[in-house]
């Protein structure tokens, strides 16, 4: 969202301020390059928060053994929340597309 903020201010820019557009413009276009890339790529654990993709959608649950299990908790569907984030963006650039 910031990016996307930062690109219609670029470009909202008068004439005189034309640096200071194509500076807004260069930023705002990397920070949807990067977000782009951290919503695709394909291992979302970093390295500094070394958290397993398992370890975040299990919970432990002791059993009547005494033994802990890692029971599985249900997540809502990641496909149909990708969707809805492209279809945000689509809505977002026709909207500054008609204005301009």
């Amino acid at each position: 969202m910031f990016g996307m903020i930062q690109l219609f201010f670029g470009a909202g820019m008068p004439v005189e301020y034309q640096l200071l557009g194509q500076l807004f413009g260069a930023s705002g276009g990397g920070f949807i390059v990067l977000a782009v890339y951290f919503l695709f790529r394909k291992d979302k654990a970093s390295p500094i928060n070394a958290v397993t993709k398992k370890a975040e959608r299990t919970t432990l649950i002791r059993g009547e053994d005494g033994v802990l299990y890692e029971v599985p908790i249900k997540t809502p569907n990641s496909r149909f929340t990708l969707v809805l984030n492209i279809i945000w963006v689509v809505i977002l650039l026709l909207g500054f597309i008609m204005q301009s």
